[in-house]
């Protein structure tokens, strides 16, 4: 996409302005320069609209200090964005190199004409499913991106590729209505989606729904579906695992060792799952991309820092300094995680499970990211009766605490399925993987609000 030798040349001299405008007080640097192309839009009704297309370029600095950071970015390819206010100012205009990486157009994977035949192959494959489809909306997110990374004196380079949908399908019969919701996603050009296979299982879901009945309510056993459903243990359990919250306070601050965990809990932040949307080889601070182990068979073992966190907990960092470009500052995020596999079959555990709900969609919601209280909503849920899953049920929300449910998963499946979703903090949104099997908590509530 972009010439790499502009973002070489300007890293290089990142670098030398970084070491001589290094603070006393410095206990390590980072810079990077980006150059991306972002697609996004919606198809709906066989067209393409509220299109947008952004390709820009940026330099940032930043320095870990005793107590904090200080970071600064421009847009552009500038290595002089590494001059801190009050130590010297700005280069004046003109005196940065002045160098460009963009070529002349945008990716050709990423040309309108290649995303709306992979785009019109899922709508039709949902559409001949069932007459009762009325409707299929795919909201899609194309980008490209390269970088050159400085962490001190280090340089590496970073080719990022994301495609990553999110598609509604809207099924009527008679006077009911249902909606099916499907987030494909692979660090990878479109085409490497199965647009095909989505189409059906969106579908699928939409069409099932319209048998739909209404969801029991009060304290009950939920079996949560692998991929997609991990987004449970994601923003629930491993948010306050993140280094600025643990720095303030959340509940598993000064905990390293202590059982929090059911026994059959081991979760890894993995940013080498191969296609997986939040992999990476080296995180948005040129730290390289390593798993690391945050719960081992029930025991708290990491934390998931970028460099700033890592230093004031006194810890290395584990390689999760994630931004949304460079113009905005790392933060210690997630990239793709994983619940280890149990020894359960599916089978086993519906079997197992006398009355309760199986939850093959979990949506959005509302999460306290320091202690992991939640609600969010099952879009796509069944009933489970007598140890067998029966009747679709209509949307309803599951409420508790990520230590309950880290305590309360009591079977795990060995299923694992690659899923994909969007996570936001403070205003950064980052894509992210949810690897993992069926599992099942012993107590959530279902259909309240109410702890």
């Amino acid at each position: 996409m972009y010439a790499t030798e502009p973002l070489q040349a300007v890293a290089g001299d990142l670098v030398s302005t970084m070491r001589r405008h290094r603070p006393p007080d410095c206990a390590g640097t980072s810079g990077a320069v980006q150059a991306w192309h972002r697609t996004s839009g919606r198809f709906a009704e066989g067209r393409v609209s509220d299109i947008s297309v952004q390709r820009g370029e940026g330099t940032s600095a930043r320095y870990v200090l005793r107590d904090g950071f200080r970071h600064r970015s421009v847009s552009g390819l500038d290595p002089y964005a590494a001059v801190l206010d009050g130590d010297g100012g700005r280069a004046p205009a003109g005196a940065g190199p002045g160098r460009t990486a963009r070529g002349g157009t945008g990716p050709e994977w990423m040309e309108i004409s290649s995303v709306l035949s992979v785009l019109r192959d899922l709508e039709k494959s949902a559409r001949d499913l069932d007459p009762a489809v009325a409707q299929v909306v795919i909201d899609f997110e194309l980008s490209e991106q390269d970088m050159v990374l400085a962490q001190d004196d280090r340089i590496r380079e970073e080719h990022r590729l994301l495609s990553y949908l999110t598609v509604r399908v809207i099924a009527r019969r008679g006077g009911r209505m249902s909606t099916g919701f499907y987030t494909p996603g692979i660090s990878g050009t479109l085409d490497g989606i199965d647009a095909a296979a989505a189409g059906i299982e969106v579908a699928r879901r939409a069409v099932t729904g319209l048998d739909a009945r209404p969801a029991p309510m009060g304290h009950l056993p939920v079996v949560v579906a692998g991929g997609r459903g991990m987004v449970l243990l994601h923003e629930a359990c491993c948010h306050p695992l993140e280094g600025d919250e643990v720095l303030r306070g959340s509940v598993y601050a000064g905990r390293l060792g202590e059982t929090i965990a059911s026994p059959l809990v081991t979760i890894t932040d993995d940013p080498t799952v191969p296609g997986a949307v939040g992999s990476f080889g080296h995180d948005d601070e040129g730290t390289a991309g390593t798993p690391t182990t945050l719960i081992e068979n029930g025991v708290l073992k990491g934390y998931l820092t970028d460099q700033e966190s890592a230093a004031r907990l006194g810890l290395p960092s584990s390689g999760n300094g994630r931004c949304t470009t460079v113009l905005h500052p790392p933060q210690p995020r997630m990239t793709n995680t994983c619940l280890a596999v149990g020894t359960a079959g599916v089978d086993d555990i519906v079997s197992g499970t006398e009355f309760g709900i199986f939850a093959q969609h979990v949506g959005g919601g509302e999460v306290i990211e320091s202690t992991g209280e939640f609600t969010f909503r099952v879009t796509n849920g069944f009933l489970i009766e007598n140890g067998r899953i029966t009747d679709p049920i209509e949307e309803t929300t599951i409420t508790g605490t990520g230590t309950q449910v880290l305590r309360d998963i009591d079977a795990i499946a060995d299923d694992p399925v690659v899923g994909a979703a969007k996570c936001g903090k403070f205003g950064q949104w980052v894509p992210v993987g949810v690897v993992g099997p069926t599992l099942r908590v012993r107590s959530l509530l279902v259909g309240g609000t109410g702890r």
